[in-house]
Parts: structure tokens; sequence; C-alpha cells
């Protein structure tokens, strides 16, 4: 609901610019037709595989295979739903992805709220090895570095980076780990490799500013969800005025 109600702030500004957007979704549905129950055979399947099967807690069975039915459906299944429109009938010259972030609870079973509160912005890179053993995601990154896709996603994910700043005061996050790599100078600038940004067939920007669940955000989120969706604090219309002055201050000359 968050990120469709930033894309729809964005769509009559970067219209008033000259710019033609193109929402992958207008409702709060997926893209795919497809739901979780219909990767329950999919889900059984990797459950024998991975031995969980074996388990004598029938309990922890059941939840582990919802959970692959759920993983099944939106982070694989409505990606490439969502790819397909992207590549075989939108067809664009840019994707923005619009997202919230979050981090994880200090304590799973309190969930209290997070004092961190930042952003950065990934472009697609950074692939492991086990993920160049498969055929279709080096065939991808091949694509990618033919189209040269990967200078226009640095220079703009630069220019948003800038503007989340500036325009929001979110500082700079940074990766710890081995699977997102620093690109340039601008801090909060990453190289991921993620579905999302290696199958859309174009330049791919992918946007993680705000931590949801943090002291800061949450109280803003919930104001926002009551219908205090307007004022000078509303959290929406600074995401987008976020994204907005930074595909202005890379696009105008």
């Amino acid at each position: 609901d968050l990120s469709l109600a930033v894309a729809r702030e964005l769509m009559p500004a970067l219209q008033k610019l000259g710019a033609k957007p193109v929402l992958v979704r207008s409702a709060a549905e997926p893209v795919t037709k497809r739901r979780p129950e219909d990767f329950r055979k999919d889900a059984l399947a990797w459950a024998g595989q991975s031995g969980i099967e074996d388990s004598n807690d029938s309990s922890v069975q059941v939840h582990l295979i919802q959970e692959r039915q759920e993983l099944l459906f939106y982070r694989v299944d409505e990606i490439h739903a969502r790819a397909d429109l992207i590549n075989h009938s939108i067809r664009p010259d840019l994707v923005v992805c619009i997202h919230f972030n979050a981090a994880p609870w200090p304590d799973s079973d309190s969930h209290e709220l997070v004092e961190r509160n930042d952003h950065h912005v990934l472009v697609n890179g950074c692939y492991l090895g086990g993920e160049l053993a498969y055929d279709d995601q080096r065939f991808e990154l091949i694509w990618r570095m033919v189209n040269r896709w990967h200078i226009p996603e640095q220079g703009l994910a630069e220019s948003l980076a800038r503007s989340f700043s500036k325009n929001a005061g979110l500082v700079a996050f940074s990766y710890k780990g081995p699977n997102a790599l620093k690109i340039g100078e601008v801090p909060g600038v990453w190289a991921r490799n993620l579905l999302a940004n290696r199958k859309y067939r174009c330049p791919v920007v992918f946007l993680e500013p705000y931590v949801a669940n943090s002291l800061a955000v949450y109280p803003r989120i919930q104001n926002w969800l009551q219908g205090k969706k307007g004022g000078d604090d509303c959290l929406i219309k600074e995401y987008a005025s976020a994204v907005l002055l930074g595909l202005k201050n890379h696009f105008t000359p």
C-alpha cells in the first residue's frame, strides 16, 4: 500500500516533466494470477529433498511447507510476472523499484522498534559463485553487460542516493556481508544480484529508503494509514519528492 501510494504520488509530477510513467500494478493486488496454494506441489517436493518430511514435529513441517509456498509466490512468481509485463508489454527505458526497507527485530519475540533509519539504492551486480553456476544467471549477466545498462544505473542511483540524503535527511546504509558490493563514491549506492534487477531488461534502480519498523518511521506509517495523509510530515510525499528530485537532477542538463 505504501509503495503504491508513493508511485501514484509521483505519476502527475513525472507527467508534468514530460515523462511517460507506467505503473507495474495499479491496485494493491499481485501481478501474478497464482497464489501460495498453487505452489503446494513444489513446496512438498522441496520438503522431500530437504529432509523436512522426516521431522518428528508435524507442526514444524506444516509451517515450513507453508512458508515455502508463500516464498515461491511472492519472491519468485510475482517477480517473474512483473518481468514478463515489463519486458514484453511496457518495455520501458528505465525501471524504478519503489520499496520500503525493514530491519531485523532485536528480539524476535517482543518486536520492539529499532533506532536505525537509513537509505540505500541498489543496482545490479555482485554475482556470487553459486549464482553464476546457473546458466540463466550467467546469460542475464552477459545480456546486461552487452547492453551497458550498468552505466545509466549507477548515474541515476547516485543521484537518487544524494536526494534521499538531502531531501529526507537519511544516512546511508552500509552492507557488511559478501552479497553486496559498494559502487562508486556516493554513499548508499550498492550492487546486488536481485531477481528484480536482473530479470527486467532495461536499467533498474531498486530503492531501499526508510526502515519501516524504526522508532522514526513506524509512527509516520501509522499516521498515513489512519488517514493523516497531508502536512509537512507526510512520509509518502517526502519519499516521492526525493525520487522526483533525484530523477530531475540526473536527467536535466
